[in-house]
């Protein structure tokens, strides 16, 4: 596939089949989300992966925006410690979520281009979800993503047009 017609394609999945992901493609997945870009290419985020069943439902329990079954869950966690060493509070407090998003983006259309679904959750517990997991103190889990194979994929939603999404379209005078 495209990039583009991989990005149209992506969906939000809440509803999995119970087939177990094979854990080259969770690994890929990773590799997907380590390609992101990063500011100062500081890279200061981890991921959990949990796939035991027992696990994905104790974290499900302290995530209301988490819904249907995933037969893996990816948290994108943010080192917050690294994070202010190399970006200061910027760093710490606005850039390494960034980061973390464009990470979570990438794994998203990885696993669209691998047959997997996805959804990126952030109604969570993070306090519970750091307890639950035992992170270090400076270790915040900041996304959530569930996975697993779709059961169905849900139609796209409505979009903008260009025209409605750019405000500003500032050019030179010779250019269309």
């Amino acid at each position: 596939m495209q990039v583009f017609d991989i990005i149209k394609k992506r969906r939000s999945v809440r509803f999995y089949t119970d087939e177990a992901i094979e854990g080259d493609k969770l690994k890929k997945l990773v590799e997907a989300a380590i390609w992101a870009p990063s500011a100062g290419n500081i890279h200061a985020w981890n991921i959990v992966i949990i796939q035991r069943k027992g696990d994905i439902e104790l974290v499900k329990a302290i995530s209301p925006g988490m819904l249907g079954n995933s037969t893996a869950l990816m948290i994108l966690c943010a080192d917050k410690r690294k994070a202010y060493a190399k970006g200061g509070e910027v760093g710490r407090d606005v850039l390494s979520k960034m980061d973390i998003a464009i990470a979570a983006q990438n794994l998203c259309l990885e696993a669209t281009e691998l047959g997997l679904g996805s959804c990126i959750i952030r109604s969570f517990n993070q306090e519970a979800v750091r307890g639950l997991l035992d992170l270090p103190e400076n270790i915040i889990p900041e996304l959530v993503v569930t996975l697993g194979y779709p059961r169905s994929i849900p139609h796209p939603p409505p979009r903008r047009t260009v025209e409605d999404a750019v405000i500003r379209w500032i050019k030179e005078e010779n250019e269309q």
